[in-house]
């Protein structure tokens, strides 16, 4: 079997799955390739009306809401959070945490979190993510003993997902929170609301084995100024420092591993096409 590309694994435009879709009664449907440019998504979140509000069918510590959304030609489902516990209160969970992770991946272009804009609704103010049907959690498939027909790619598809866990420090190989589009075994990674600690170290035991060359570049263009246009609304300042730390302390890892192993046994991938 030929090996299939890694971004045919990463979920473009994903959804929230945080309640079963089985159990859910929708008229949303499944994105097509012409509705996933992330800037249109965000917008029809920004500006779909609202048509119905669900408080009573989210599970989860943070209660979220299932909102019906309707912009006079698609119906889509999304998920608002709106808790705002930020550090350095006890047990921070915090929507600006969600905003946060979804503008980091597009900065490290790693399109894994689900199109997710800020929006008040019902006078309050929280984060809203699109959901997108179809999806299963990785836990299941391997209760189930499903593989994925890919192996390869598919593992090369996680060691970034390690990456970029690492790099917010969010649960590293939570099973629950990554899901896989049905289709066609495209990973997304979603709850990012307890993210982005003040620890400036990796997540112990979060093996960091293999990144694309693509990734790797771009960790190694990010710089300070990077983070703080991106991220300086959502994160406060000792978040951004620990975050650059975290950066730098994966590209050591990584560089060691290229040292010991060689770069072909670390690296996959084309690296990023330089611009004109």
């Amino acid at each position: 079997m030929n090996k299939l590309p890694l971004r045919k694994f990463v979920l473009i435009a994903a959804g929230l799955a945080m309640a079963s879709a089985a159990a859910l009664t929708t008229t949303a449907r499944t994105l097509t390739a012409s509705e996933s440019d992330p800037a249109a998504l965000e917008a029809y979140l920004k500006t779909a009306r609202v048509v119905s509000i669900d408080k009573s069918r989210s599970s989860g510590r943070t209660a979220p809401w299932i909102l019906t959304l309707n912009d006079g030609t698609v119906e889509r489902r999304a998920i608002f959070k709106y808790i705002d516990r930020r550090r350095p209160a006890f047990l921070p969970d915090s929507f600006h945490y969600e905003l946060a992770a979804y503008e980091l991946s597009k900065l490290v272009n790693l399109p894994i979190v689900p199109p997710v804009v800020e929006r008040t609704i019902d006078t309050i103010p929280g984060s809203l993510q699109l959901f997108l049907e179809d999806c299963e959690k990785l836990r299941d498939l391997k209760r189930r003993g499903i593989d994925p027909p890919d192996p390869a790619g598919f593992g090369d598809a996680l060691a970034e997902i390690r990456i970029f866990e690492n790099l917010v420090f969010n649960e590293c190989g939570n099973l629950e929170d990554t899901l896989i589009h049905k289709d066609d075994w495209r990973i997304c990674r979603v709850d990012f609301s307890e993210a982005f600690t003040t620890e400036p170290d990796l997540i112990p035991g979060c093996e960091i084995a293999r990144c694309s060359r693509s990734l790797y570049a771009t960790l190694q263009s990010l710089d300070r100024k990077k983070l703080q246009e991106a991220l300086g609304t959502f994160l406060a300042e000792d978040e951004l420092r620990a975050l650059e730390k975290r950066r730098e302390r994966i590209l050591g890892v990584l560089e060691e591993l290229i040292k010991d192993k060689g770069e072909a046994a670390v690296l996959f991938g084309l690296p990023p096409a330089k611009e004109s």
